[in-house]
């Protein structure tokens, strides 16, 4: 009985169990087949291209987020924290693979689902369902929303916009590994022009450059 209490208490902190009255959620934990499983700190939990079968929920700590390009010419890095699901959108549709890797910064708690008990629940629960639709959906509106975004009217802006479009939240401290002449061909500048205006950014207090790398403090100041 106590482990049953255990999970709905659990499943209250999830957006895709938000909405459900109690009877459905004391059904949901006592009949549907979770996962769970603890992670010490250091630890990849999941790479980039592996196979999207279930929903992974982050219940507790902190995981760093990483997304390569795909001649692993530069790599972002960024975090998330409890709670979180990872990656809903991909469970279904043509690409069924995670795109980014999730490793542990602190020790995590993550609880999982399978794909028929997926399934399961989105036939049997109409607010699960919607709740899972309004996920995926937001992330749709929001890629799509992007791209109406009014054109950057200066290097700086420009270079802000790709940190923007290559990570998860616009917001939050982020770490790209990069070499500036290859932001200035993803730029289609020169390399001079962008070392000065990344200089200029950490005079500001923006970025901080180092060897290969540019750390970002708050992608939200950036973007302001």
């Amino acid at each position: 009985m106590s482990e049953q209490l255990n999970i709905f208490d659990r499943l209250l902190l999830l957006p895709l169990f938000q909405g459900m009255n109690s009877t459905d959620l004391g059904l949901v934990a006592g009949q549907t087949k979770f996962g769970f499983h603890h992670h010490e700190q250091g630890k990849t939990i999941i790479s980039e291209g592996d196979v999207c079968d279930h929903l992974c929920f982050l219940m507790k700590g902190t995981l760093e987020v990483t997304a390569t390009s795909s001649d692993h010419g530069y790599m972002f890095s960024e975090f998330i924290q409890a709670p979180d699901i990872l990656q809903p959108e991909h469970i279904f549709g043509l690409n069924q693979h995670y795109t980014r890797s999730f490793t542990t910064v602190t020790p995590c708690n993550i609880m999982t689902l399978d794909k028929s008990e997926v399934m399961m629940l989105t036939d049997e629960y109409l607010v699960f369902r919607l709740n899972l639709l309004n996920i995926i959906s937001t992330q749709s509106q929001r890629q799509q929303r992007r791209l109406w975004h009014t054109p950057p009217v200066d290097l700086r802006q420009r270079i802000a916009r790709f940190f923007e479009s290559h990570c998860l939240k616009p917001a939050g401290p982020k770490t790209v590994h990069i070499k500036m002449t290859r932001l200035a061909e993803e730029l289609n500048d020169s390399r001079l022009d962008i070392s000065v205006a990344l200089h200029e950014m950490q005079d500001k207090g923006l970025v901080v450059l180092k060897r290969g790398c540019i750390e970002i403090p708050d992608l939200r100041l950036l973007l302001s």
